[in-house]
């Protein structure tokens, strides 16, 4: 069995999807198989504490030494020698990918390379020479692991062999048995401010690529027509400012509610207690949704979701069997897929109910992880 460390930029204690599914992708591993390497900063004691695997902290990026990279490039080196390790995980395709990439040629240290999307987005946007880096260190890697089929597709044109890349999708943030009774939920409804009428939740850091804009003009066309529903926003980011003046300007303060952030455990019951989840987001420029747990959580749930034909998210969304897929940018085809689910309750549960058969028979850290185990631990032919 192969040592292994993961050296990543992004995780727990740190919040997001990346580091979330890092951190789930870890907990998969047997105990001592693996370990990590992320940056300093913050409160991480708590957070290392409770990790089975052993967590070490360094300074990855430096501030004062130019390309900043170096310093993780030390550091892994050493933490390469300390834990005799037979293979180097990175996350993120710059500028990780670079220290595997020098580890691999000065060392003979093999190394896997984890893409979530934007990071290759990034890469082919810029051209020039972080695209010829970015094509090297994928052809280099022993495997590639990206999120979604579109991100996979990405990095197959950025320069990975289709033969080298495996997907290993993220899964629900809790676990399938989680059940929430009608009184939590009744609970959850009265904490967060739903009301009675028909009730759309949409969830996530509040930036200007998951569309939340185009959700509250939907919710403003659909009072234009006489159509009452509510939109209840949780999360929290730098959008929340622009999102509230915009709820102002177009009349809807009274059917959309900010809630900020909410705390883990209240998540499924969140889920639970709206008619149906809508996230729509957008690509701007590199920056795309790479995926989209969100509308597995929801489909968990039971909810039906609407979602947009961007990025990675046709890959959590199943058009017309557990959501509803719209254009992305495109308040009107929001607002016509919200109809379609208030008139068709039958729909609405169909969609609904079908979404968590798929989360329940397709999806699960340990399910979806479990060849990347196999094919990091075990040992290369001689």
């Amino acid at each position: 069995m192969r040592s292994i460390i993961l050296v990543t930029l992004e995780y727990p204690p740190q919040t997001g999807g990346i580091a979330n599914y890092l951190a789930n992708v870890v907990a998969c591993f047997p105990k001592g198989s693996i370990h990590v390497f992320a940056p300093e900063g913050g409160d991480t004691h708590d957070a290392d504490m409770r990790s089975e695997a052993p967590i070490y902290r360094r300074p990855l990026l430096s501030k004062w030494i130019r390309p900043r990279w170096l310093a993780a490039l030390y550091w892994t080196n050493w933490l390469r020698k300390k834990e005799r390790a037979d293979l180097l995980l990175v996350s993120h395709l710059l500028p990780m990918g670079q220290v595997a990439r020098i580890l691999k040629r000065k060392r003979g240290l093999p190394y896997a390379v984890i893409v979530h999307g934007m990071d290759v987005a990034l890469a082919l946007e810029a051209g020039g020479g972080k695209r010829a880096r970015a094509k090297a260190i994928l052809g280099d890697a022993e495997l590639v692991i990206a999120n979604s089929d579109y991100t996979a597709h990405l990095a197959e044109s950025a320069g990975a062999a289709k033969d080298k890349i495996m997907i290993v999708r993220p899964s629900p943030s809790f676990p399938s048995y989680v059940t929430v009774t009608p009184e939590r939920i009744q609970e959850t409804r009265s904490k967060y401010g739903f009301d009675q009428t028909f009730t759309l939740l949409t969830l996530g850091r509040l930036v200007a690529r998951k569309g939340f804009a185009e959700a509250v003009e939907a919710v403003a066309l659909l009072k234009e027509r006489g159509r009452t529903v509510r939109l209840v926003i949780a999360g929290d980011g730098p959008e929340r400012k622009k999102l509230e003046r915009l709820v102002e300007t177009r009349g809807v303060a009274d059917r959309v509610g900010f809630t900020g952030k909410v705390p883990d455990e209240d998540l499924p019951s969140l889920f639970g207690a709206c008619d149906a989840f809508v996230m729509a987001p957008k690509s701007i420029g590199a920056d795309v949704e790479g995926f989209g747990i969100v509308y597995l959580e929801a489909n968990l749930m039971g909810k039906p979701v609407i979602g947009s034909r961007a990025g990675g998210v046709p890959d959590a969304v199943k058009d017309g069997e557990t959501g509803l897929l719209v254009n992305p940018g495109d308040p009107a085809a929001i607002a016509d897929a919200v109809v379609k689910l208030m008139d068709d309750p039958t729909l609405c549960a169909l969609l609904g109910q079908a979404g968590r058969k798929r989360v329940m028979e397709e999806f699960g850290w340990k399910r979806q992880t479990a060849p990347l185990v196999e094919a990091l631990l075990k040992e290369p032919a001689p």
